[in-house]
């Protein structure tokens, strides 16, 4: 069967035992803000299973869009990873029916409507699940093919919980360990296709753990840890790719019918096609036109720049294999391989390849230009890539450093993302210099009227504009320019506070004002680009402050004044401010202090400043002689220089200080607040990291959703994750100590087939997971022959190793380019292919003949 036939067969099934089935929703979730994309097929209807809402019907089936992020780097790499997936799954949120019906549904299909061997499928339960497991033998399989698992629990902590079962596909015993007693979960043989969860608890107190058996299950129920709920629920899932390359006989999901007219277009246009990278740009493509096509388009953040690095990372690996079509042209074989189900992506078809188009053709400069350097810069750096290079890659080619680092993961390179960080905060320290020190040599600069305080949107007139540096009299279309007004709400930088950012618009032109500074005093120089037509010197103008921005950085403002009182109360009144830095998504604070703080005390802060937001102290400013001010306890920075008269901000009678900031009218509106980190930044100074508001609220949200996903992975709750984490990392080790034992048994090179031509070679394709354990089987070879050529591959990288008596006639890195790119010394070359493997080692055999 077709992915399509398969997807109607699975919705008929349903249809006709009287489920109603849903169209799916849109990738982007309704409603919800803490979510990029819909990741699995129950997620719309949550409101149905929470009672937040009724549902249209009390059986429910679907065939829904899902997106993963957190695949994005897997893509490629391995058989079963890609982004944008499809989720077929049937669904009683109001307990039509449970497991009596659940499970002879699902056998059925599989076994009737789907034709499946039995003898090739094997089900998996809770070890507590007698009642499922009856269920199974009365459906008609065997005792002995279902084995109990103590994964097999679905739940996230408090709320609904229970017992989930699965369906694994037998892939034959010449696949994974070989043992005549596997069983499923134990290797790669097994392949699960159907997951059927069975929420039939309330989690209300705390289990040390998911409960293993039934008289687990007793006692949490006898505790009250675990109440049995009223309607039981069914939700299942089946991965529309994971079931069509089982159904299709194939071996992975890029062999389905759903991807393989995408890598056939991709594998006929290119000039030196590789696996990773059709898989890359077929994924990519497929999941960036459903994206658009549900209304996102490429941005600098949130679901846009997710779109945007999908479309930019097919485009690089476009390039890196010849591809002699635009990638426009994968977006049309998606909208004919999904019209079927989707009629709607084929209808956008213009407004999605548009937009494709237009990405690509905004980031081809970019990548032409940045890739050049990239090579330069690596060839100087094989090993790792400096901070500043990446910086420069990144200030002078428009190379992101996610990109950078990309490339450089391809090929085994580090990137020094702390050097990065620090070129890039040394270049904003020159740039805030030079325009200083430009502004230094100029007098008589307008001067401004700030009506920030009480407004963000004043009617203006322009005063003087200055264009690199000079006076000039109008400015058009893509002048960066410096715009002086004589009234506006622009805060300029100061105080640790950024400046504002917001347009200035008259009748003939607009300007994107892309920062505020403070050059003189009551001079506020607003720093941008005229993006529409052109403005002039005295016309009328609209200057507006982007006002959800200029919220944030107050919120975050007014936080600092909250946080500096309970240091003070928690270190003591010898901590005083050193230092911030304040902007719409984070605060810094300097203190100091010859130590680190505790935890404990670090938590004491953070509490005492969520005490005093809960409390609403309310905002009050007044304007008082400076001495008067001090006098009457506010607090003052004395390595400041003050004015005759002064600000003083309080909250409520908590905290009082002399500042010239913006801030939130209550504490309240602070929201929740955040202590990230606090670190050394030199002797006896101590920098507190922290986010409030939106930030931090979009942070909680993040971690939980993260929380969420890892706990639902290991099929536990999220406070149980630790010792489940510690439980499988001692796992791990023990693997890879047995991997480790038997890669030096195979790396001992038995068996080895050794070539014969003008010199001795070997052509090997290994089992090796990096480039050192290639190297580790060519220097065993390589001991072997004692002289000689080695050349081995694993995925897409190969390693060249040459004898030294042999080195003068055979340079590995002439022979390089029979494999692909690479580089290294005469007698060592590591690389990435190019060619196929087979392609590059008959390649070498003809020159050797």
């Amino acid at each position: 069967m077709t992915g399509n036939e398969i997807r109607k067969r699975f919705l008929e099934h349903f249809a006709s035992r009287e489920h109603k089935v849903l169209p799916s929703a849109p990738l982007v979730p309704k409603d919800d803000p803490s979510t990029l994309f819909i990741s699995a097929g129950m997620q719309p209807l949550q409101p149905y299973y929470l009672g937040l809402s009724d549902p249209p019907a009390p059986r429910l089936a679907s065939a829904q869009k899902c997106l993963r992020t957190g695949d994005i780097d897997e893509v490629g790499r391995t058989d079963r990873h890609n982004t944008f997936f499809e989720m077929l799954g049937n669904f009683t949120p109001t307990g039509a029916y449970f497991k009596e019906t659940a499970i002879p549904l699902a056998w059925e299909l599989v076994t009737g409507g789907f034709q499946m061997p039995v003898e090739r499928l094997r089900v998996t339960i809770h070890p507590s699940d007698d009642q499922a497991l009856d269920i199974w033998v009365q459906t008609g399989v065997a005792r002995d093919r279902v084995t109990r698992l103590g994964d097999n629990w679905w739940g996230l902590g408090r709320g609904p919980c229970g017992p989930d079962s699965e369906i694994w596909w037998d892939r034959g015993k010449d696949v994974g360990c070989g043992r005549d007693d596997c069983v499923p979960d134990h290797c790669e043989r097994f392949t699960e296709f159907w997951n059927l969860v069975f929420p039939q608890y309330d989690q209300r107190g705390d289990l040390s753990g998911p409960p293993s058996t039934a008289e687990a299950i007793h006692r949490g129920i006898a505790d009250g840890a675990l109440v049995p709920l009223a309607r039981p629920a069914i939700d299942t899932g089946m991965g529309l790719e994971r079931i069509s390359y089982i159904l299709q006989g194939k071996t992975n999901l890029f062999e389905t019918d759903l991807f393989e007219p995408l890598l056939e277009l991709i594998r006929d246009q290119s000039q030196k096609p590789t696996t990773l990278s059709e898989r890359i740009i077929a994924d990519h493509i497929r999941a960036a036109t459903f994206v658009i096509a549900d209304g996102v388009l490429p941005s600098n953040e949130g679901r846009g720049y997710v779109l945007r690095r999908l479309i930019r990372r097919a485009a690089i690996h476009a390039r890196r294999i010849g591809l002699n079509r635009p990638l426009t042209d994968v977006v049309i074989k998606v909208g004919a391989v999904m019209h079927d189900a989707y009629p709607d992506v084929q209808r956008r078809m213009p407004q999605i390849q548009s937009a494709v188009s237009d990405e690509i053709g905004r980031f081809s400069r970019t990548l032409e230009q940045g890739i050049d350097q990239f090579e330069r810069v690596v060839a100087k750096n094989p090993k790792r890539i400096p901070g500043d290079e990446a910086f420069k890659l990144h200030d002078t080619f428009g190379f992101q450093l996610e990109l950078t680092r990309e490339l450089a993961d391809e090929r085994g390179i580090e990137v020094d993302d702390e050097g990065f960080k620090t070129a890039m905060a040394a270049q904003r320290e020159r740039s805030r210099g030079a325009i200083k020190q430009m502004w230094t040599s100029v007098e008589n600069l307008p001067r401004s009227e700030f009506t920030g305080y009480r407004e963000l949107s004043t009617d203006s007139k322009i005063a003087a504009l200055r264009k690199d540096g000079k006076p000039v009299e109008s400015a058009t279309e893509g002048d960066a320019v410096e715009v002086f007004v004589e009234r506006s709400p622009f805060y300029a930088e100061s105080g640790g506070q950024i400046g504002d950012t917001g347009t200035i618009a008259t009748a003939s032109g607009r300007v994107r004002v892309e920062d505020t500074q403070k050059p003189a005093d009551r001079v506020i120089a607003h720093l941008g680009t005229v993006v529409t037509g052109e403005i002039r010197v005295g016309d009328t103008a609209s200057a507006a402050v982007d006002s959800a921005r200029r919220s944030e950085i107050a919120r975050h403002h007014s936080a600092t004044h909250l946080l500096h009182k309970a240091l003070r109360e928690t270190l003591g009144d010898q901590v005083v401010q050193k230092g911030s830095w304040v902007g719409p998504d984070h605060t810094t604070f300097d203190i100091p202090l010859s130590r680190p703080m505790t935890r404990e005390e670090i938590s004491n802060v953070n509490r005492r400043v969520m005490e005093k937001v809960r409390e609403a102290l309310p905002f009050q400013e007044e304007i008082k002689p400076y001495r008067e001010a001090v006098a009457q306890g506010a607090m003052h920075l004395f390595e400041e220089k003050y004015g005759d008269t002064v600000r003083v901000v309080c909250f409520g009678d908590w905290t009082c200080e002399l500042c010239g900031g913006t801030h939130v009218k209550n504490s309240a509106d602070v929201g929740t607040a955040l202590i990230l980190s606090e670190s050394s930044i030199g002797s006896g100074l101590r920098r507190i990291d922290m986010v409030v508001g939106t930030a931090a609220d979009e942070l909680v949200r993040r971690d939980r959703d993260l929380l969420t996903e890892l706990a639902r992975s290991f099929n536990v709750s999220p406070d149980q994750l630790p010792s489940r984490i510690e439980a499988v990392r001692g796992q791990l080790k023990e693997a890879e100590r047995e991997r480790e034992r038997l890669r030096r048994d195979r790396i001992g090179g038995d068996g080895l087939s050794v070539k014969h031509g003008r010199v001795d070679y070997v052509t090997e394709t290994v089992d090796a997971s990096n480039v050192d354990e290639l190297k580790a089987y060519a220097d065993r070879f390589l001991e072997r022959m004692k002289s000689g050529i080695v050349t081995v591959t694993a995925g897409d990288k190969f390693v060249i190793k040459v004898s030294k008596d042999l080195t003068g006639q055979y340079d590995a890195n002439r022979l390089k380019d029979l494999f692909g790119k690479g580089g290294g010394p005469a007698h060592l070359v590591t690389g990435t292919l190019t060619v196929p493997a087979h392609e590059a080692f008959q390649r070498l055999a003809d020159i050797l003949k």
